[in-house]
């Protein structure tokens, strides 16, 4: 019998062995390190210290907390007689006389001033009323130190000195019942003007004069005065080139 062919089939198995091995080692180890890359090492947690007495300081904080809150009242203490103080001291009204007749005439002159008052009909606060030219306006202030132009509101100047109530007002406008009658010749010495103060009086003026002047040389017109007085002024001529003064006083 033939033995030689053995030897040579040994042989091949053996090679082939070999080579299957060569394959597979270098794949798996290419596997693992591409697992090993996605799967990337994570750092360690970091671990802080803490003190050993942690807790207990906790604890003491809780406790002096709610009984600092039970110390503490709700409400705070009201002083006394911050809510009820005692009335003050008021002294008996002392018997008076009254004379024959004394009565009577006051009696007549207070009956006499509330008529005048009911009469005029004439109550606000910052108001001109000239019911003679039917004018009936607010009035507004304007400065010492304003700039801006005037709009279609009859303004109390607060350049004016003692005693001077200076309104003044366009005379398109709010003055142009003023400025029509001064060219219309209707303006009259005694025509009553009322005007209303910021704290609701109202007082009278009547008219003493008039005259026109310039914007240069109309000092004199805001300048104070030696009685109470009122000052009307409002804009005459093609170009308003002129300034018309109404000089009025208290009656």
């Amino acid at each position: 019998m033939p033995t030689a062919p053995r030897p040579k089939r040994s042989l091949l198995a053996l090679l082939l062995v070999a080579n299957l091995v060569a394959i597979t080692v270098p794949t798996a180890a290419l596997a693992l390190q591409r697992a090993g890359d996605e799967r990337a090492p994570i750092a360690p947690a970091v671990w802080l210290p803490v003190a050993a007495d942690a807790a207990d300081r906790a604890e003491a904080a809780i406790n002096e907390a709610a009984a600092f809150d039970e110390a503490r009242p709700v409400f705070a203490p009201i002083p006394e007689g911050w809510t009820a103080r005692p009335a003050a001291d008021v002294p008996a009204p002392k018997p008076t006389t009254v004379k024959k007749g004394a009565s009577k005439s006051a009696s007549k002159t207070n009956s006499g001033a509330a008529a005048s008052v009911r009469s005029s009909g004439f109550h606000g606060r910052n108001h001109v009323w000239i019911p003679a030219l039917g004018i009936s306006r607010s009035t507004t202030g304007y400065s010492c130190s304003s700039s801006f132009y005037p709009g279609n509101r009859v303004y109390r100047w607060g350049c004016a000195g003692r005693n001077n109530i200076y309104l003044f007002g366009h005379a398109h406008s709010v003055f142009k019942p003023l400025h029509d009658a001064y060219v219309r010749g209707k303006l009259r010495k005694g025509m009553k003007v009322y005007y209303a103060d910021a704290g609701g009086k109202v007082a009278t003026y009547a008219v003493r004069w008039w005259r026109l002047t310039t914007p240069a040389n109309g000092a004199w017109a805001y300048a104070g005065q030696s009685r109470p007085s009122l000052t009307l002024q409002t804009c005459v001529g093609a170009q308003s080139q002129y300034r018309l003064i109404v000089r009025l006083t208290r009656v």
